[in-house]
């Protein structure tokens, strides 16, 4: 049955959003503390994702704090994830403290203020699509320089298109979380069916950004798995492939 009453609060759910991101980046670049930086980012998020948008995270208490341990530990790593939908950033930003991502520059961010100091303070990378090249160093450097407690780097190897098959992830594509040979935590992300997949080729990015406030109580699953090391011998897309094997079947177990 159609709940009219939380449809009817989608535009409004809108504009608080949009208004609550331009004064949180505001808020952001005016602090300082490491600590007040984590917190914010996580509350707001939180609030996004459990309030505005209405979505059921689960993830399990020893999976948390599983990634809890790796971030306070002296391990040199990325995370990779499976990236299938817009959603996915506000999930991993709504569950884990402490996390940046590869961010491609767009317009849309002067129009809201995030500039390379928000996204710094944030533990982002930020990608031009004219210096490409540059993305593999400053990789390697976020993940070799991290201390403990700091960020760790999200990165989503596959190209955001539809899995092969229904029960499978998207296959992982891009080779630059990979370049490194660095230790990798995979985070698998799981929606309750396939209604939140951002299809480009059917789609715009706003029309998939607004159906983010369509749903009511929909679930999501995450899960943290082991730590995965790359062998002495191995090619960087014998490494991806690998990881995606991993990932995809703990994926259909979940």
């Amino acid at each position: 049955m159609v709940n009219i009453l939380y449809l009817s609060l989608i535009p409004f759910k809108i504009i608080l959003f949009v208004i609550l991101i331009i004064l949180g980046i505001c808020v952001l670049k005016n602090t300082n503390s490491d600590c007040n930086i984590t917190t914010l980012i996580i509350v707001f998020f939180k609030f996004v994702v459990h309030y505005l948008m209405y979505f059921n995270i689960e993830i399990s208490d020893n999976d948390y704090n599983k990634y809890m341990r790796y971030l306070y530990s002296g391990e040199k790593y990325l995370c990779i994830f499976n990236h299938i939908s817009i959603l996915d950033g506000f999930i991993l930003f709504s569950t884990f403290p402490k996390m940046g991502i590869v961010l491609y520059k767009n317009k849309v961010f002067d129009y809201i203020g995030y500039d390379d100091e928000s996204n710094s303070k944030s533990g982002s990378i930020f990608v031009n699509d004219d210096k490409k090249s540059s993305v593999t160093t400053k990789i390697k450097e976020t993940i070799y320089n991290r201390k403990k407690g700091q960020s760790v780097l999200f990165i989503s190897p596959d190209a955001n298109k539809l899995p092969d098959k229904e029960d499978n992830m998207s296959k992982f594509i891009k080779k630059g979380a990979f370049v490194s040979k660095s230790k990798i935590l995979p985070i698998i992300i799981k929606y309750e069916d396939y209604s939140m997949i951002y299809n480009p080729e059917h789609e715009s990015v706003l029309e998939s950004f607004f159906k983010l406030f369509l749903f009511e109580n929909y679930k999501i699953k995450i899960k943290v798995c082991d730590m995965i090391d790359p062998s002495e011998n191995e090619g960087i897309e014998e490494y991806r492939d690998k990881v995606y094997v991993i990932m995809n079947q703990l994926y259909k177990e979940m």
